[in-house]
């Protein structure tokens, strides 16, 4: 099935919608009535089926995290899934694989991808310094419709009743940047026993990629919430155990943690991390709750530790995840909520009173 320039230049939808907007200072995203948004040559308007809710959302609002990030206005959201409701002139020449109707989720770096950029000519283009991010700074996916580069747009492998759009959405950040943390930084091996610190939305899609798709050896998740050990286990963790009885669980069992993977990103989860790993170990810290983190480069140095970190994951690696969720590997937990519940479900998700991931559904 095709589509003609002429159809494609064909206004999808008139009118205003609804948006959730972040304005710098605020501390709360702003509802506001705007335009619905015309795709330019080489973009695609989508109405938007789902919007993740992240922790970066809660830290672009909060002035002692990330609330200095951002510096202009734009809609959140930033993990996104819909359907093409619209495609610019050049999109169906350059981009052949999208049409009116085609299930997509949306990349959220809008990276460059330009053969001068060392970042994306060299498989980095989730860092390319040349481009924003959609739903933090450039618009997002808190709205009914949403403008994107077509390049952003990654085809499901799947439709809505295989692969819910909320599944989709928050796989776009939920599920790829622990499995770029995983597979292409810390590079997981089958032999390797992990510790997964934080076992909220992040740290349990961590646990499925590990033991399901990177064949680890020994998966072990801690966290502060009982309840969340039980889930932990369900992912496919081969033991779960709250923070406060980690050191005695080691010393008991004398398991060898090869990698620690922070999900957390405080400094006593780091403390941790620091204290359990092994010698020629490695720390990979994702969370981002604190802006800064302090060590004892002595520590470190006696242990022949590495420390990294990362930012998303790349847009071929997006792929991946969305065919290992199509086979199986990886089942993200996920709860949907109305559009207008954004306000509170990141008061939720601030408050520590969210069991799983959740959607917003325009």
């Amino acid at each position: 099935m095709g589509i003609s320039k002429s159809t494609a230049l064909k206004p999808a939808a008139d009118g205003n919608m609804i948006a959730y907007r972040y304005r710098p200072k605020a501390q709360a995203p702003v509802r506001e009535e705007i335009p619905i948004p015309t795709p330019g040559p080489d973009e695609i308007l989508i109405r938007v089926l789902a919007g993740g809710v992240c922790h970066s959302d809660v830290g672009i609002l909060d002035p002692n995290c990330l609330g200095d990030a951002i510096t202009r206005t734009c809609t959140m959201g930033h993990e996104g899934s819909g359907l093409v409701v619209a495609l610019g002139s050049s999109v169906p020449d350059t981009h052949p694989e999208l049409i009116i109707g085609s299930y997509i989720a949306v990349y959220c770096v809008d990276s460059c991808f330009k053969a001068s950029c060392y970042a994306c000519r060299t498989g980095r283009d989730n860092v390319c310094p040349n481009g924003t991010w959609i739903g933090l700074g450039g618009d997002g996916a808190w709205a009914s419709h949403c403008v994107l580069r077509a390049v952003l747009a990654v085809p499901v492998p799947g439709n809505i009743h295989t692969i819910p759009p909320a599944v989709v959405a928050i796989s776009t950040d939920a599920v790829l940047t622990p499995y770029h943390a995983l597979k292409t930084c810390v590079g997981l091996q089958p032999e390797q026993t992990i510790l997964i610190l934080g076992a909220g939305g992040l740290g349990l899609n961590a646990i499925s990629i590990a033991k399901h798709c990177l064949n680890a050896r020994y998966v072990l998740a801690s966290d502060k919430r009982e309840s969340s050990l039980a889930q932990a286990l369900e992912m496919g963790a081969d033991h779960a155990v709250l923070v406060d009885g980690l050191a005695g669980f080691l010393q008991e069992s004398q398991t060898i943690v090869d990698i620690v993977v922070d999900f957390v990103g405080t400094q006593e989860t780091f403390d941790i991390a620091v204290s359990v790993i092994a010698p020629g170990g490695r720390i990979q810290v994702v969370g981002l709750h604190a802006k800064t983190l302090q060590f004892a480069t002595s520590v470190l140095m006696g242990k022949d530790v590495a420390i990294g970190s990362n930012f998303c994951g790349t847009k071929a690696e997006l792929v991946e995840v969305l065919a290992a969720i199509a086979e199986g590997k990886i089942k993200p937990k996920v709860e949907t909520r109305p559009l207008d519940d954004c306000v509170q479900v990141l008061d939720e998700l601030r408050n520590g009173r969210l069991k799983n991931r959740v959607a917003l559904i325009p």
